[in-house]
């Protein structure tokens, strides 16, 4: 269950770095549409939620709501992280 939800974090994670290299693929197999960048977030963490799937299938360490819960802190975790510093250090210019 703690390798499932760390796969999972590890997936959401690197699913903003993925989103660059996704970008040319998407649009070379949709021609004549363009992604939004919700729907780019959204095809990466997919991507690589699946691939972190198929490593837990194979490692036999099956659990899909724990992979989810970890993608969800993966991609959520910095973004609060960054904010909760940011509410603890002052901004003495304003």
């Amino acid at each position: 269950m703690i390798w499932t939800l760390l796969l999972g974090i590890i997936a959401g994670w690197c699913a903003s770095g993925v989103e660059d290299r996704l970008k040319p693929m998407v649009e070379q197999y949709l021609p004549g549409r363009s992604v939004g960048a919700a729907e780019l977030r959204a095809i990466s963490l997919s991507v690589c939620l699946f691939l972190a799937a198929i490593v837990a299938a194979l490692s036999d360490a099956g659990g899909a709501v724990t992979l989810t819960l970890g993608g969800v802190l993966g991609v959520l975790g910095p973004r609060l992280y960054n904010k909760f510093r940011a509410m603890r250090a002052p901004d003495y210019d304003s």
